[in-house]
């Protein structure tokens, strides 16, 4: 026999009601969390893809400018920056090549109209979190839709 007592009818369920709605903001507040987690990540990605790219640039622009006396050119590949076949000594633009740190591969090189390459830019169609607040050579990555339009090159 089960004891009941006045008005104990109306709150079978209470508890259960109260627990689902529990798990359901700790599930929205977890959606939420992660969710800025991804977004933060995104975003320093973006800023570690400017760096390196930005490092590129300034490496092809240190190598067409030291050409020795003749035509100015860009080097023929990006290992050209490693260490310049023009001169006898040692001469490097970068420590390594370094990937893409959005994609975790090697970055595309642009091709410069009288040969050899003029720049990088990534091979990721995702489009990027940063719309402003680009350096004066970057303004166009504003306009940019993904970061394969993240271009970086130097044009003299």
């Amino acid at each position: 026999m089960v004891i009941r007592f006045p008005g104990s009818a109306r709150q079978q369920g209470v508890a259960y009601f109260w627990a689902l709605l529990m798990v359901l903001f700790i599930t929205l507040g977890l959606g939420k969390l992660l969710e800025d987690v991804r977004t933060s990540t995104q975003r320093a990605r973006e800023a570690e893809l400017l760096y390196t790219g930005n490092l590129y640039r300034d490496a092809i622009r240190q190598y067409w400018q030291s050409t020795p006396a003749g035509t100015r050119r860009y080097p023929e590949r990006l290992s050209d920056l490693l260490r310049d076949p023009r001169y006898p000594v040692t001469r490097r633009y970068l420590r390594r090549l370094y990937p893409d740190p959005v994609t975790g591969q090697a970055f595309i090189p642009i091709a410069a109209p009288e040969g050899g390459v003029m720049g990088v830019h990534s091979a990721s169609p995702r489009q990027p979190v940063k719309v402003a607040g680009f350096r004066a050579e970057q303004h166009a990555f504003a306009q940019a839709h993904n970061y394969q339009q993240w271009e970086f090159s130097y044009t003299p």
